[in-house]
């Protein structure tokens, strides 16, 4: 299940959603598309069928839709924006090690 990282903030409004990063001091700010799967991914814990709710009105192909989003989920998680709770936590080595 994918989850907002602890450090991030955001807002959604009718032009798209504002995320904070609190530790970097960043902010993302996501057009209406890209606001569509992050509410999908903060309230759904996924993008599971968002690829069909987004292709089939717009007559686009679904699997490239899907791979699509898939890889724009991806790069939250790279970045740790999202954090999958699905997979282990990675420890932290200590700096003078």
């Amino acid at each position: 299940m994918l989850t907002p990282a602890p450090h991030i903030s955001h807002a959604t409004g009718p032009h798209g959603t504002a995320v904070l990063d609190i530790r970097r001091g960043t902010w993302l700010m996501l057009d209406p598309d890209a606001s569509k799967i992050w509410h999908a991914v903060a309230v759904r814990g996924g993008a599971a069928g968002l690829a069909d709710e987004i292709a089939v009105p717009t007559g686009q192909d679904s699997r490239v839709v899907g791979e699509q989003i898939a890889a724009f989920v991806e790069g939250l998680v790279a970045v740790g924006v999202l954090v999958d709770t699905g997979r282990p936590a990675q420890r932290k080595r200590r700096w003078w090690r």
